[in-house]
């Protein structure tokens, strides 16, 4: 909004300079016709400078020359106290006091700035003109302007301008109470009160009141004659030094008065400070006396003039001391180097701005003390300093304050102390910056004010920092190099949990302190710290490795080369850079050769694949076929030396026996939670115990999700293994179903479900085998080859384990599509039931019936009737029975199961279609092979995209 309201204003000023430009022009037409006039007046401008050197001549013959007594004074004091005498028409006996104000005054230092081009004078007075909506003013100014640069006669234009400007502008600045409250917005051609009016004539019985200061104001020009009266001018040039508006060529006596009221003589009153009463007299003070206070007052002391205010955290000055503004805005200026140096003296006592935060020092840590002894450094120069301005202060003179001596004064005080000011002011910032601050946020803090234009103020914030940034240094350097981290007052970004055992080392002992991290070392940089320092300890204390690295001497010359200036100084040099990266680099490949080639991490790999993940058929197919016995009985019937015998059984039996002893020593059997009604399938699994280094890499959570792989996948073989032991029966039951012709159909329907169940089986463990398992171990070993550290070992073999517990359709995200796939596996155990009774039922059908035969070939052998009526009744009453009681059971049974399966499978489908993976898309098409599946449901004839997917599931929903 203030963007506009200022946009708004360029315009309407803009517009004001076009106006005024268009006036310009239009006087510019004028202009020809007033050549004739300016040589008039260019002719009574000489009349007038004639007058004046007249006037002057009068007065000098006039005004006797006062002799100071008992100094030699040069020709401008001469003047100042002859002028003094002919305005004030004082005796010699008070003319001492309005020597002292005049020079007083003329001694006032401008607060503002000066111009010294007229140019730029004349465009201010233009655009002041303009902005008082004065366009006319502004067109006959810029005329004038015009006229003034070709004249002659005056010879010092800027000054003339800027006295016209001064007029409207407030001098000096705003004082309270002593306090210097900064210049007034307008203090840019301060000029000194040379001429004062009082309100009224001061009289013996009336109590002196302040004096008012009469201003000229550009506009009261209006109401007196035009310029081109020469006598007129020179009356008013006279009014300035003689006080009345007439000329008057003689000395007048306070009091008389002309035959015209506007030149009437007034005494010359001097001005009185605002709280200044009859009871309260000023007290005149040597500015010896002033110094020897602000030299105390550098020093945090108060004086009896210059004293603190609390309320508002800087110095006062006594009122009843006689000072111009300009001497105590002086004063004031010099006295903020005493607060500075208050703030900067109590961070260095109490360790940061305010006591409240922290009495000790010692307490705030390493870094603390080291900014506190930078700081006390900075310090000692400044009092250096004051040492110095004290010794000149005492060889000078004792001089009063408004005449200016060749010892220590406070013009050359406030020169003297303008660098240590500045520095102060960069110290106060700091402190105030860190003052609650630690460690590696307060050397941040200390950074932040590093980045700045002025080349001093770097230098000072440099070598505060590098004193600051020393602890951190030390301590960074004993990490790299041995592994050690002392750091009692928890300041570097480096943490360590003394709690956390060996085992745990790499991934919970160390950690990065974000809060303590130095904004001049990034995030890269800290984990390559952390990884170097990590990796030393996990070689000596985990790998048990006591010797020193190969590449320890190439780091210390590396440390050698940095500095402490090179932690922060990072975009002139590169040698910070550099160290990280060869101590990151030289550790962490002396790791990667102690776990990979002293402890066989991939062998470790390779044996979890083969007998967790069942890439060892020929084992796990025979371990299972002699534990099948023993897992058929109820959980809780299970003891663990009895399935560890089975389980060495299985390893001598197989190629397994060739395995690592190492490897052989770490397999074993573990059973899982009991829960009531468990078989020993249920609980049953295969462990692998892991130790020492390689139990970074396989941590806890990485065995759990072994074990959950291994869970999910030792299922899957037992289907298979259940749905081979079906096959067979089958093969068994149909030779006994050749002699029972009413059987044939229902054995063919269940050879047709235990087929697609075979495939279903089948699909799977190429989908698991295949596309997961092999895939995911390529990009693995990938991975190992090219890895540069512990931490991408680590990284490579997490993201193996989530690929496999994804693809294995066991993570959250698939949690429906697992749970149908244990729908299958009941369905399947309820087939192998099916199929038993089934065998049962044809068994003991051909049994009876081929016992009939053998009776009847019996008795007719015998000589006797091989059957009789009420025999072949009961025959055909029992296979009537089979036939309409047995058989109808069995099919209804499969019919049930052939049902359930193929809606099963329906539904499995279209939730793997569904999913994101591809792989498991292209499961779905080998499942569906045929597509009998999709001329069921044409929900899976769409690509099920985003879109397709509402639709589909809004349909289902609907439909149900």
């Amino acid at each position: 909004m203030e963007r506009k309201v200022d946009e708004v204003e360029i315009i309407e000023v803009d517009e004001m300079e076009r106006k005024v430009d268009d006036e310009m022009e239009r006087i510019e037409v004028d202009e020809v016709e007033r050549k004739e006039d300016e040589v008039e007046r260019i002719e009574v401008d000489e009349m007038e400078r004639k007058e004046v050197d007249e006037m002057e001549r009068k007065v000098d013959k006039t005004v006797r020359p006062y002799k100071y007594p008992g100094d030699m004074m040069d020709a401008s004091n001469t003047l100042l106290k002859r002028l003094c005498g002919h305005v004030t028409g004082a005796s010699q006996d008070g003319l001492a006091t309005h020597f002292q104000l005049a020079l007083q005054l003329l001694n006032e230092a401008p607060t503002g700035g000066r111009l010294d081009d007229h140019n730029v004078v004349a465009d201010k007075i233009k655009r002041r003109l303009i902005g008082e909506k004065r366009l006319e003013d502004a067109a006959r100014f810029a005329s004038l302007m015009n006229r003034l640069q070709k004249s002659a006669v005056l010879r010092n234009k800027t000054s003339i301008l800027a006295f016209f400007f001064a007029l409207t502008q407030d001098s000096g600045p705003k004082i309270e109470n002593g306090i210097c409250l900064g210049p007034s917005e307008a203090d840019l051609f301060p000029l000194p009160r040379l001429y004062h009016q009082p309100s009224q004539e001061p009289t013996a019985a009336s109590a002196p009141q302040e004096s008012v200061v009469s201003h000229v104001h550009p506009h009261s020009q209006s109401q007196s004659p035009q310029p081109s009266s020469p006598s007129t001018r020179v009356s008013r040039l006279a009014a300035i030094y003689t006080g009345s508006g007439g000329l008057s060529g003689e000395r007048r006596q306070p009091g008389s008065q002309t035959h015209s009221p506007t030149t009437e003589r007034r005494p010359f009153v001097p001005p009185l400070p605002k709280h200044t009463t009859t009871k309260e007299a000023m007290v005149e003070v040597t500015e010896k006396v002033l110094i020897r206070e602000l030299l105390f007052v550098f020093q945090g002391i108060e004086g009896k003039i210059i004293k603190m205010d609390a309320n508002k955290e800087g110095y006062k000055l006594d009122p009843k001391v006689r000072l111009s503004g300009s001497q105590r805005e002086m004063i004031l200026k010099l006295a903020e180097l005493g607060w500075l140096y208050i703030q900067v003296k109590n961070f260095c006592e109490w360790g940061s701005g305010s006591m409240e935060h922290r009495c000790d020092v010692a307490s705030g840590g390493l870094v603390s003390q080291s900014l506190v002894l930078a700081l006390r450094e900075e310090l000692s120069e400044y009092c250096r300093l004051i040492a110095v301005l004290e010794a000149q202060n005492q060889d000078g003179g004792d001089t009063p304050v408004s005449e200016s001596g060749g010892g220590l004064t406070l013009r050359r005080l406030v020169l003297w102390t303008l660098e240590p000011r500045t520095r102060l002011r960069i110290l106060a910032f700091l402190t105030h910056a860190a003052r609650t601050l630690s460690g590696g946020a307060c050397v941040s803090a200390i950074y932040q004010h590093l980045h700045h234009g002025d080349a001093a103020h770097r230098g000072v914030v440099r070598r505060v920092l590098s004193k600051a940034c020393t602890p951190l240094y030390l301590t960074l350097t004993q990490w790299l190099l041995d592994g050690t981290l002392q750091d009692p007052h928890h300041e570097f970004f480096i943490a360590a949990d003394p709690t956390v055992a060996d085992d745990r080392l790499w991934q919970d002992k160390y950690s990065i302190r974000w809060g303590m991290l130095p904004s001049f070392i990034s995030k890269t940089q800290a984990q390559q710290v952390l990884a170097s320092g990590k990796s030393l300890n996990f070689l000596r204390n985990v790998c048990q490795f006591r010797a020193p690295i190969s590449g320890r001497d190439a780091i210390k010359a590396a440390l050698q080369q940095t500095t402490v200036e090179s932690l922060f100084s990072q975009d002139e040099s590169n040698q910070l850079d550099h160290l990280l990266g060869l101590t990151f680099r030289e550790t962490s490949r002396h790791v990667l050769e102690e776990i990979l080639n002293r402890h066989q991490l991939m062998s470790h790999l390779r044996a979890l694949r083969r007998y967790l993940l069942l890439e060892q058929g020929h084992f796990i197919h025979y371990l299972m076929k002699i534990l099948s016995p023993e897992l058929c009985k109820p959980a809780s019937n299970l003891y663990p030396h009895n399935l560890s015998s089975l389980l060495e059984t299985a390893v001598s039996a197989t190629n397994a026996q060739y395995e690592d002893p190492d490897v052989l020593r770490r397999l074993d059997v573990r059973l899982l939670e009991i829960s009531p009604g468990d078989l020993g399938w249920d609980v049953f699994s295969l462990d692998y115990h892991v130790d020492g280094a390689i139990g970074t890499v396989f941590t806890g959570e990485c065995m759990r999700q072994y074990l959950m792989l291994f869970n999910a996948l030792w299922k899957d073989k037992r289907m298979e293994m259940i749905l081979a032991d079906i096959w067979k029966e089958q093969a068994a039951t149909s030779k006994l179903c050749r002699d029972l012709p009413e059987m044939r159909g229902v054995l063919h329907r269940v050879q047709l479900l235990t087929q697609d169940m075979v495939h279903l089986v089948h699909q799977m463990e190429y989908y698991m085998t295949f596309e997961v398992l092999e895939c995911s171990w390529h990009d693995l070993t990938t991975k190992l080859q090219t890895a540069e550290s512990l931490d991408h070992i680590i990284s490579a073999h997490n993201q193996f384990l989530h690929r496999i517990v994804a693809g294995a359709l066991l993570d959250a995200e698939s949690k429906d599509v697992r749970t149908h796939l244990r729908t299958f596996y009941n369905l399947i155990q309820n087939l192998r039931g099916l199929q038993e009774q089934l065998s049962l039922a044809v068994s003991a059908e051909v049994n009876a019936r081929k016992a009939a035969e053998t009776e009847i070939q019996a008795r007719t052998a015998a000589g006797d009737f091989g059957t009789s009526a009420e025999r072949e009744e009961i025959e055909r009453k029992r296979r009537k029975e089979f036939t309409t009681s047995v058989l109808p059971k069995l099919k209804s049974d499969l019919r049930i199961n052939d049902q359930t399966y193929q809606d099963m499978v329906q539904s499995f489908l279209l939730m793997l279609a569904q999913q994101d993976d591809q792989k498991l898309h292209l499961l779905s098409t080998r499942l569906d092979f045929n597509e009998y599946y999709h001329r069921r449901d044409h929900r899976l004839n769409q690509r099920l995209t985003y879109h397709h997917k509402r639709k589909s599931m809004g349909a289902s929903t609907f439909q149900g």
